[in-house]
């Protein structure tokens, strides 16, 4: 593994370190014939990862965070004993705590994370907060989670109650997307944008140079910046799209494309 080579090619510092660390946690894992695994990462933090261990030639990993179709996962190394059902067996890595207000308030995800922020916790020993009407969730790395139940007694001013549920009580939906079908004169991200977020292409891009959108969770501030298949684009405050598919050009050159956005 040319760690070096992979490093040359990320551009900023601190996605410099954070992929050195990771690649330090594989290096131990071949050398104590053990797994080991990372805090959790976001989906650009990902993404980065997924393509310095392409260019490593890394194959055995797993991205998990608790639950199927967590956002923030870790990285999980097994480079000789990788298990057949990887979820089943890793799950002991994390712990899910139920945070239930005494009282009803409507605690929003922000309210929810400032309160354990607020504990000196750093924000990668916390995965996924699951805001329900009168409780949340949240998946947090097992070593941290007795911290948390021992020093978290409010959220806002209202006391809270926690206690540790099993994966199952989740109840976690698949994400609803509507599909939008469409056609474009080109891939430029402001054209691609302004189809998935319904908005004019000049709307667009006045998004995009203001650094507010996100192309495969990095920022994009260029409007000429050409996307393809399986890009996610985000807008700060807007959601999320998926270009899912660019099919045929039309007579008139313009290109049939299909997208999936959050809702």
């Amino acid at each position: 593994m040319d760690k070096d080579l992979v490093l040359k090619k990320i551009p900023k510092i601190e996605d410099k370190l954070l992929v050195a660390k990771i690649l330090d946690k594989y290096v131990l894992a071949e050398k104590i014939r053990r797994s080991t695994n990372s805090e959790f990462l976001d989906p650009y933090q990902r993404n980065l990862l997924e393509k310095s261990f392409e260019i490593c030639g890394i194959q055995d990993y797993f991205f998990f965070g608790g639950f199927s179709g967590a956002e923030r996962t870790v990285v999980v190394f097994c480079p000789y004993n990788m298990p057949e059902n990887v979820e089943q067996e890793y799950s002991g890595l994390f712990e899910i705590l139920q945070i239930k207000p005494k009282s009803r308030d409507n605690f929003s995800h922000r309210d929810y994370l400032g309160s354990l922020m607020g504990l000196g916790i750093k924000r990668e020993k916390i995965g996924d907060i699951l805001v329900r009407d009168e409780f949340c969730y949240v998946v947090v790395l097992k070593d941290i989670a007795d911290y948390i139940k021992y020093n978290l007694t409010k959220v806002g001013n209202v006391y809270v109650e926690i206690e540790t549920v099993d994966t199952g009580e989740l109840g976690v939906s698949p994400p609803k997307v509507k599909e939008i079908s469409s056609t474009v004169a080109s891939l430029r991200l402001d054209s691609v944008a302004s189809v998935g977020f319904g908005m004019s292409r000049s709307k667009a891009a006045d998004f995009i140079k203001a650094e507010k959108v996100y192309v495969n969770w990095e920022i994009a501030n260029s409007v000429s910046k050409l996307v393809k298949e399986g890009d996610t684009i985000s807008i700060r405050g807007k959601g999320r799209v998926v270009l899912e598919k660019i099919g045929n050009t039309t007579k008139k050159d313009r290109i049939h494309i299909l997208m999936k956005k959050y809702i």
